[in-house]
């Protein structure tokens, strides 16, 4: 198909330059920049393949990108919020800033933002309305107990990273193995 055009345009601009030739040069310059054109647009876009299934997973991998930075987003700001108005100790802040790092809440990310921040959110507010007068003990153990578990994730991620990794070794060693006479 694109050979027939090119033919066609071919024929149609040789039929013009019989006719008036005068239009050649303006012809040219035209063909010419939109050739160049081409070339600028392709080559800013690079790779770009065509196919449905290609462009799909596209859109699947930009809307879990998307979800994953607003579920960053939001862990960041509960503890943020803690951060503000309580406080961590040296060790429980670069806990969990390794996790925040490392995004090891995957799993656990439901019981963090919809019950453990927000309970423990609500045990700060209480407790600085009081003046924390009675309360900061239950506050600190708590944050503690949320330091643990991150501690634990962040484990288990190491431990998963690693079983990945040797299961992907694995595989691929038994593939060439596969592939060899």
């Amino acid at each position: 198909m694109p050979i027939l055009s090119l033919l066609i345009s071919i024929a149609i601009t040789a039929l013009i330059g019989m006719v008036y030739p005068l239009l050649l040069p303006w012809i040219i310059a035209l063909s010419l920049t939109g050739i160049l054109y081409q070339g600028w647009k392709y080559r800013s876009k690079g790779f770009q393949p065509q196919s449905k299934t290609y462009k799909m997973l596209e859109k699947i991998k930009k809307r879990r990108q998307k979800t994953d930075n607003n579920k960053h987003k939001h862990i960041n700001d509960q503890i943020a919020y803690i951060q503000e108005y309580w406080g961590y100790t040296k060790e429980q802040e670069s806990i969990i800033e390794k996790f925040i790092e490392q995004r090891a809440y995957s799993e656990v990310y439901n019981k963090f933002t919809a019950s453990l921040f927000p309970q423990v959110i609500t045990l700060i507010d209480n407790c600085n309305a009081r003046d924390q007068k009675g309360c900061k003990r239950e506050v600190s153990k708590r944050i503690r107990e949320l330091t643990l578990i991150m501690k634990e994730e962040l484990k288990k991620r190491k431990v998963q990273n690693n079983e990945s990794f040797e299961t992907t070794l694995e595989v691929y060693d038994n593939l060439i193995k596969e592939l060899k006479p």
